[in-house]
């Protein structure tokens, strides 16, 4: 019935869908061999960093060093490494990288800007 609504072969998809989840699992296997279990667990967690990096979320304690509008997105910068993930917080509320330690600053990307979105801007 879905197939002839969708005009899909079913058996074709099942088999594209496979083939996409067992080469996954095969490239992991194969990255976990090479580089280790350790290595690939630190992988995953630092691109899942970068996914959320440019979230509007700040610390819990208002501080001076947070970026003014809490809601504005943006992402926090080392100023060695760049963009590289969420920061660690430090009891006063500083974000500080969390490969090298140093303060990072934060870039507010421009939403609301439609010029720009436009490309006049």
């Amino acid at each position: 019935m879905i197939e002839e609504y969708l005009g899909i072969d079913i058996k074709k998809l099942g088999t594209f869908v496979g083939l996409l989840v067992g080469t996954a699992v095969v490239v992991t296997a194969v990255y976990c061999f090479i580089f280790g279990f350790e290595q690939w667990q630190s992988e995953v967690k630092m691109s899942a960093q970068l996914m959320t990096a440019a979230a509007p979320v700040a610390p819990c304690a208002p501080t001076a060093q947070m970026p003014a509008g809490i809601g504005s997105t943006g992402q926090y910068l080392c100023p060695q490494h760049g963009a590289l993930g969420l920061p660690n917080f430090d009891a006063a509320g500083a974000p500080h990288c969390p490969s090298c330690g140093q303060i990072m600053q934060f870039s507010r990307s421009q939403t609301g800007n439609f010029a720009l979105a436009a490309g006049a801007g």
